[in-house]
């Protein structure tokens, strides 16, 4: 005869048995999450050396370096894998500054070298042939009106002509030549066929540089012998399109663009004192991490279009110190709430997945053009935890590639179909997507110099997978936070102050880790509980995020 309390103890020790084995694999993955933060970390300090590395994209080694191509055809018949299709998601080439502000006192700037030019015409679809309406050139009038108080007339009715607001200069057009030519020499002789604009497929932002980039492209890619047959660009309202980050999302917060993000002054002068008064000496304004583009837009221009103060020359450290405190300010913007980017991301990812399934399926396009912004690539990577900290350059790549079995049978569930993205023309390696089954048995895709392949079934992270429902992206979307996205605390994340001087400390994705702690702690107090037979009462003072304390039972 079996005691009843013998039966009570089993009962209490499998218990407290899957208890602990919860904590162990919570354990592990946090572990796993802390060393993803490590290394993000020592690839934030890295790019900090040179902030803003290879930014001015100069034709045509920077946009070489970006088109990798494919495997080597050896290599993918090895592997009895072979192209079928690829999406190419690139920024816009050069352009003048996409907001007005004061960057310096005064500004000079008077952009005129923009020979791409915004031609205007309108027809009706029936009347579409080879003679369509003669276009009108347009011409903006009043885009920067912060420096128009100091020209000739006054505000909205000084009439100065020029390029408008963050639109191509000249040096867009060399740039988008060399892309074409890195993506014809890459890939257009290893797809199934020949890329034409009848099996490609055209997307672009509302914003005119971006469609001016992919018009630019397109033309060099296919020739313009089909001129008055318009080709199909599709789009979507600039006000909701998730490529310019602009979809219904208020959890996302408002600052999502670079050119929105404000902070203090008085957080400047306290992260940074010595580097605030010298800027203050040099420029006459109080610095803020967007000036940047006035410093980049500048010496990527030669100075042509707008005059630098003559403190503030390129070769100047106070330059150099500018874009480094710059870019540390934005690595924490897009690295301090996960949640927020992949509510961005998720619609992206899905889309891409949506169109690299009908590839397989054959009746998606060979090659497939996104022209989109910096700060998108930017939430894409970050949500996707594999941003290296770097500013994307101008025409700036991330590329996917979608492969199948020789003996591709036309579906996705193929066992034999496969994705590789690669960013400026490098493979990343996916944390999420592991092993990789090539041939018989379970084989690492970096043992056989297949590095970044995953099978298209993990194209989505598991933290995306719940998105693929509207609804929960709806409902997420719609959560409110108490995080004022607008605006940096004092305490910036990643910053390090040593005598007045900020340095990378800890990694991105911060809030994570400290989440993992938080959990594993709570996690240990209510196997106590179970153990006692009673709830242990405990005040959270360090949370997920410092604006956050909670009672938890």
């Amino acid at each position: 005869v079996v005691p009843v309390w013998m039966f009570s103890f089993v009962a209490q020790l499998m218990s407290s048995m899957a208890h602990l084995s919860a904590i162990f694999l919570f354990l592990f993955s946090c572990q796993q999450h802390i060393w993803a933060c490590a290394a993000a970390s020592r690839a934030f300090q890295e790019s900090l050396r040179e902030p803003y590395a290879g930014y001015c994209a100069h034709p045509p080694e920077a946009q070489r370096s970006s088109i990798a191509g494919p495997l080597a055809e050896e290599t993918l018949q090895a592997a009895k894998l072979k192209l079928i299709g690829v999406h190419i998601i690139f920024r816009h080439g050069a352009r003048d500054l996409s907001a007005d502000q004061q960057c310096f006192s005064p500004m000079r700037e008077a952009f005129t070298d923009c020979a791409v030019q915004n031609l205007l015409s309108f027809a009706r679809a029936k009347e579409q042939g080879s003679t369509l309406p003669r276009p009108l050139a347009v011409h903006v009038l009043d885009a920067y009106l912060s420096v128009e108080r100091t020209a000739p007339g006054v505000g909205l009715i000084s009439r100065i002509p020029g390029c408008g607001k963050g639109v191509l200069l000249d040096g867009a057009v060399h740039q988008t030549k060399a892309m074409a030519e890195a993506i014809k020499s890459r890939y257009f002789h290893r797809l199934p066929a020949v890329p034409t604009l009848n099996n490609s497929r055209l997307y672009a932002t509302g914003k005119e540089r971006t469609q001016a980039t992919l018009f630019l492209l397109q033309t060099a890619l296919f020739g313009d012998k089909t001129f008055g047959q318009p080709a199909t660009l599709y789009t979507r309202p600039v006000s909701s399109d998730p490529w310019d980050l602009n979809q219904h999302c208020p959890r996302a917060g408002h600052a999502r663009h670079a050119r929105h993000f404000k902070t203090s002054p008085q957080v400047i002068k306290d992260l940074f004192p010595d580097f605030a008064a010298q800027w203050q000496k040099a420029a006459g304004t109080e610095f803020q991490a967007s000036f940047k583009d006035c410093l980049l837009v500048a010496k990527c221009s030669g100075q042509k279009n707008l005059k630098l103060p003559s403190g503030l020359q390129p070769n100047s450290s106070l330059f150099t110190e500018a874009l480094r405190h710059s870019l540390m300010l934005f690595q924490d913007r897009y690295s301090s709430d996960s949640q927020a980017l992949r509510l961005l991301a998720a619609p992206l990812l899905l889309e891409l997945e949506e169109f690299m399934h009908k590839q397989l399926r054959g009746s998606g396009p060979l090659l497939a053009l996104w022209a989109t912004h910096d700060t998108t690539l930017m939430v894409l990577l970050s949500a996707l935890g594999i941003w290296n900290g770097q500013w994307p350059p101008y025409t700036d790549t991330l590329t996917l590639e979608v492969y199948g079995g020789q003996g591709h049978s036309g579906s996705e569930e193929a066992p034999g179909a496969f994705f590789r993205l690669l960013h400026h023309g490098v493979p990343l390696v996916l944390p999420w997507c592991g092993h990789v089954g090539i041939r018989a048995g379970s084989i690492s895709s970096t043992e056989d110099g297949l590095v970044g392949f995953c099978n298209v079934r993990d194209f989505l992270p598991a933290e995306f997978q719940k998105f693929r429902d509207a609804a929960v992206l709806q409902r997420e979307c719609e959560e409110t936070w108490t995080v004022d996205l607008h605006s940096t605390n004092k305490s910036i994340g990643h910053l390090n102050l040593q005598g007045g001087v900020a340095t990378a400390a800890s990694s991105p994705g911060t809030s994570d880790v400290q989440l993992c702690v938080f959990m594993v702690s709570c996690l240990g107090f209510f196997v106590l509980g179970r153990i006692s037979h009673r709830p242990f009462r405990v005040l959270v003072g360090v949370s997920p995020h410092p604006l956050i304390e909670s009672n938890l039972w």
